[in-house]
């Protein structure tokens, strides 16, 4: 077994720990917190767990650059946030960059432990015709989730794309959430994620070690994707609310926009910038800067 090899298998062994306590040692406080201080699902969960997305960010190494005007409602209305999806960790560095109510697919809340985190969260989990023994949700019941999502007064967070790719491309997004949006005159901003290796890491690439897709299994993914050294997260929002008349118009003039800030991300346009620094193409530039 060669030296780098080796080094990346200890990186892995011991970042996969650190975030299985992580993440109970998450559990036991929000149980905590709940039983004795009240800690409710919706804003004030999302809020915790933001919290804790910022220190398992840090612990695992991971360097995210932050870009872009942090999306905040307006009063009295209501804000959807969507973005590109490459891996698992988008929700954990979005989460990371501020409180968001998230939606997720429902089979995330039987997963050990990020269940009952998410759950906290107020997570929209939304039943799929294509999972064992479910069927896909009305548009009626879809709404009343996502209205109380809205409630919340913090912005909800989606992926249109319906799934997670291999970061080539953008892909059409999905309608139906939108039909939410628009039914809660909720404003829609844009965002998008991207990574990049800035160390080399022999064999091991975003697309196939970052990036979570095709039939890939996630337990032995997770565990060579915390072994990678250099490891950064980009994260941009858009600076201006996407415009659209009905779901379909306000499906593709979103997807626009996420892509015109992928490539962005893509081409290099946002770099690893010292906190406070700020360029043409970033109103806003904040670093979370990796401790281990």
């Amino acid at each position: 077994m060669s030296e780098q090899i080796a080094s990346r298998l200890v990186r892995s062994i011991t970042r996969t720990t650190l975030l299985v306590f992580l993440l109970t040692l998450a559990c036991i406080d929000g149980q905590i917190r709940r039983l004795f201080f009240g800690l409710r699902k919706g804003r004030a969960g999302a809020v915790w767990v933001h919290g804790w997305s910022k220190r398992i960010v840090r612990a695992l190494g991971i360097a995210c650059t932050v870009c872009g005007p942090l999306p905040e409602c307006e009063a009295g209305r209501s804000m959807a946030v969507v973005s590109n999806h490459l891996s698992y960790l988008d929700i954990l560095i979005s989460s990371a960059a501020r409180p968001f109510v998230m939606v997720a697919k429902s089979e995330v809340r039987g997963w050990p432990l990020l269940g009952w985190i998410t759950a906290q969260a107020g997570t929209v989990y939304v039943q799929r015709a294509d999972v064992k023994g479910g069927r896909t949700q009305t548009h009626a019941e879809v709404n009343g989730l996502m209205a109380e999502a809205f409630g919340s007064g913090l912005p909800v967070l989606f992926y249109p794309e319906g799934t997670t790719t291999d970061g080539e491309s953008v892909l059409p997004f999905r309608r139906g959430l939108f039909h939410s949006v628009l039914f809660a005159n909720a404003q829609v901003r844009s965002a998008a994620v991207a990574y990049k290796l800035s160390e080399p890491n022999a064999g091991a690439s975003v697309a196939n070690d970052v990036c979570f897709w095709r039939d890939m299994e996630f337990v032995p993914h997770l565990f060579t994707c915390l072994g990678l050294k250099g490891l950064e997260g980009h994260l941009q929002f858009g600076d201006r609310a996407v415009e659209g008349g009905d779901r379909f118009a306000l499906a593709v003039n979103a997807r626009a926009e996420v892509t015109a800030l992928y490539e962005g991300l893509c081409s290099a346009s946002v770099e690893m910038l010292p906190e406070g620094v700020l360029t043409p193409h970033s109103p806003r530039v904040s670093r979370m800067t990796a401790t281990t």
